[in-house]
């Protein structure tokens, strides 16, 4: 979705969610090193191409020339959400993916990711440098045996650590012993027993979260694998269990 922001007093248009301050630069053709993010009551911050910001809508940038050093200390410092507790405070204006996961003593080798709202959660690896604002909100996931940005998430690693698997990426599950992907976060039953080659004529399906609660799946049901606590998903023979009943 495409927002407004201001670039030395004129509007222009970009998308909103985690961009590359190179977005900024080459919406405007300004040279490396006069771009700085300008914020009232706070120093501007100078942005090289390599910098990541989010982008909400109204945010304001000037160009131009400057002494300031590349990341400076804020007047104000900034105290993020993590974990989705209020987490670490920073004092200066920049930070990379590991130096925030880092906070994350239990995790400080797992995958990083930013909320950014409605849309997405984005993965942060750990080179990237990130400009500090005020609501970023971020968490860390157990990396497990799928550690690589961009990978499918593990469900059940996710639920065995505590932690709700991020929005809108594909997603690694398991269905009785067998592991497999699926490309969104809503599937039906159906889809699912068919990613283990069984129909839903002969097979019911039960998805079971920490604590063994389980939950009974229609054919048509929608289930929402990024749904925290949802560990794995058991198919059982419709025969045997009209069997037993």
């Amino acid at each position: 979705m495409k927002t407004g922001v201001e670039i030395d007093g004129e509007r222009h248009e970009v998308t909103e969610g985690l961009i590359s301050a190179q977005v900024i630069y080459e919406l405007i053709g300004c040279e490396e090193g006069r771009l700085f993010f300008s914020q009232s009551d706070e120093i501007d911050i100078p942005l090289d191409s390599s910098s990541f910001l989010v982008i909400k809508g109204q945010e304001s940038f000037v160009t131009g020339e400057s002494q300031i050093e590349d990341n400076p200390s804020l007047r104000n410092s900034i105290q993020l959400r993590f974990n989705g507790k209020p987490g670490p405070v920073m004092p200066r204006a920049k930070v990379t993916g590991k130096e925030l996961k880092a906070f994350d003593a239990a995790h400080s080798a797992g995958r990083l990711f930013l909320d950014i709202g409605n849309g997405p959660d984005v993965e942060i690896a750990d080179d990237m440098r990130i400009l500090v604002q005020e609501g970023n909100l971020f968490f860390v996931i157990p990396a497990g045996d799928n550690p690589g940005v961009g990978e499918p998430i593990d469900v059940e690693e996710c639920s065995r650590h505590g932690r709700a698997p991020p929005k809108g990426q594909n997603y690694r599950i398991r269905i009785d012993r067998e592991k497999c992907v699926v490309k969104e976060e809503k599937v039906t039953g159906t889809r699912i027993l068919a990613l283990v080659n069984k129909n839903p004529e002969e097979w019911a399906l039960n998805q079971k979260f920490g604590g063994g609660k389980r939950e009974r799946i229609e054919a048509d049901g929608i289930v929402d694998v990024s749904q925290p606590g949802l560990e794995r998903f058991e198919t059982v023979r419709r025969q045997a269990q009209q069997g037993r009943e």
